[in-house]
């Protein structure tokens, strides 16, 4: 009988002997909250939480937002992290203080080798991201959805991106040319908006971006405000699946059809 019993315990905690890489994915996929909750099972699981390769923040709903602030930042501080940090999200920040917050957190996973990173949040005033964010060698993945106007550095190298989502407003007050072009139509807007109050020059080429695409139903407008502008070079056509909206004068325009 206590052989059975004894056979009986150890079977019930299968899970406890799986390898912390294995049992640390499975942590990945709960709320954070819950991942913590499960250092109390035993002194097995009390830090598996500390080295999840993916973590998620969402600072959406109502609660102990400050406690949870400082409970991520003694997460990042910890010994116990793991090196190399596969996913990590936030979602929710609007606070003034939380913009230092974002930008050590984001340096943090930059130095973890992140290969995805996910930031929804809104501000009121100008938020700077770390410049290693737009020369990280790892990222895979980079979503920005920032209601705020942003700084945005010279010189950008994602050599191994694949995936880029961008709603933001950078903040550039003193640039003078722009040459942008298009492989495909940027997110799933039917506008794109161009406004700078320095622009002298603009190159703007979409290719065969609007050409006849059955499958849009409504037109994609591209909207030019830009007091300052000298000369304008556009690459592309002008149909019924995409239009120029252009709300200043200038002294010379060029438009080249698609080879």
């Amino acid at each position: 009988m206590g052989r059975r019993r004894r056979a009986k315990k150890h079977d019930s905690d299968r899970i406890s002997s799986l390898p912390d890489e294995i049992l640390c994915q499975m942590l990945s996929l709960l709320p954070i909250k819950d991942a913590v909750q499960t250092s109390a099972l035993s002194t097995r699981w009390r830090y598996l939480f500390v080295a999840m390769p993916s973590l998620t923040l969402d600072f959406c709903y109502p609660g102990r937002r400050k406690e949870f602030k400082r409970f991520v930042d003694r997460l990042f501080d910890s010994p116990n992290r793991v090196e190399n940090l596969e996913r990590f999200r936030v979602t929710g920040l609007s606070l003034k203080n939380d913009c230092t917050r974002l930008y050590r957190w984001i340096s943090d996973a930059l130095d973890r080798r992140v290969k995805e990173i996910v930031i929804h949040c809104t501000f009121k005033e100008l938020l700077l991201l770390p410049v290693p964010l737009f020369t990280c060698e790892s990222l895979v993945t980079l979503d920005l959805d920032l209601c705020v106007r942003m700084g945005f550095p010279s010189d950008v190298c994602l050599p191994n991106l694949t995936t880029l989502n961008l709603r933001v407003d950078f903040r550039m007050p003193v640039l003078e040319k722009l040459d942008m072009e298009l492989a495909e139509w940027p997110g799933d807007t039917d506008e794109l908006n161009i406004h700078s109050p320095s622009l002298k020059e603009l190159i703007l080429d979409v290719g065969e971006v609007g050409d006849g695409d059955e499958d849009e139903d409504s037109n994609r407008v591209v909207e030019i405000n830009t007091p300052q502008l000298v000369l304008f070079k556009y690459v592309g056509l002008i149909d019924e699946g995409l239009r120029l909206c252009i709300k200043n004068s200038m002294v010379h325009a060029t438009i080249i059809p698609p080879v």
